[in-house]
């Protein structure tokens, strides 16, 4: 059986790298598929180029092409929606498919009818070549589970390497309330629904990091919804406090790089959350040292 695959790509201004990501997908040997892309507005020519796609292959291409920009959780929003498939397999206009991705996991999805999310492991590598890539993942360190796990460990599984179960989905697709980083909760929402999330010790696709897909103010600012997501996830799933607790405390000591004046304040409020040894370590390391030892 070949079930339609639903091929989500969100994009900005990312011409130079977004018909290398769309060949990719052309060249998978999986069949039945629709590639819907959402652009939010880009004024790089993208669209021009989308066209041009959508001239040549009839009927594969679902162009969601934004006049002005929605932003990021929106225009994932509008992708979402738009997908018809079994299975929504995302990937980022800047990333790649690696030859065989769709095909192999769709088979372990129709095998495997509780798993609600499947991720694989990623090459991630630099445009600018200055430094060298890296596996995302390892056999060792992936981690499988229910919704405990997603809530506790966070975003583990790599946006472009995720395929879901399109019946299982969020029925808000991603939360609005978070402007820029709704992939955990949409990811906790889906699992919130029933099934767990397997891993493919495979090397199926590349994640592309470059300087224009993070900046500093876009992270810290990521971590603020991650921070909001756990407030709303309380809400949610009062009877998980403790997993949803645990993540809650582990962005707060993340951010005590991201705001370097207030390093010892936030390993202070982990600490007040959840008693971890990570951040009392820290803390204590950081007093014992004159405040010269940041960990």
């Amino acid at each position: 059986m070949t079930p339609l695959v639903s091929v989500a790509i969100v994009t900005y201004n990312q011409k130079e790298y977004l018909r290398e990501c769309i060949e990719s997908i052309l060249n998978q040997d999986y069949p039945n598929k629709e590639i819907i892309v959402a652009d939010d507005g880009s004024t790089d020519g993208t669209h021009e180029m989308l066209l041009d796609y959508e001239q040549k292959h009839a009927g594969l291409f679902i162009l969601k092409l934004a006049v002005k920009n929605l932003g990021i959780t929106k225009n994932h929003n509008v992708a979402h929606f738009s997908c018809s498939g079994k299975y929504i397999a995302w990937i980022g206009g800047d990333d790649l498919m690696l030859p065989g991705k769709i095909s192999k996991q769709v088979q372990f999805m129709e095998s495997n009818p509780n798993c609600t999310l499947l991720y694989h492991n990623l090459d991630v590598f630099y445009s600018e070549g200055f430094q060298d890539s890296y596996l995302l993942n390892s056999s060792s360190s992936a981690k499988e589970g229910d919704i405990k796990t997603m809530i506790k460990y966070g975003s583990f599984n790599g946006g472009s390497s995720t395929m879901l179960r399109r019946s299982q989905s969020p029925v808000i697709g991603f939360d609005e309330r978070l402007p820029i980083a709704s992939d955990w909760m949409y990811w906790v929402d889906a699992l919130g629904n029933g099934g767990e999330i397997k891993y493919l010790d495979e090397v199926l696709g590349r994640y592309r990091r470059h300087s224009n897909n993070v900046t500093s103010q876009t992270n810290y600012n990521a971590y603020i919804d991650h921070l909001n997501s756990c407030n709303i996830l309380l809400a949610k799933f009062p009877h998980l406090h403790k997993e949803i607790l645990y993540r809650y405390s582990e962005n707060l000591r993340a951010l005590r790089y991201k705001e370097d004046s207030n390093y010892c304040n936030w390993l202070k409020a982990s600490i007040m959350v959840n008693l971890n040894f990570k951040s009392l370590i820290a803390y204590v390391l950081y007093y014992i040292s004159f405040k010269t030892i940041r960990k």
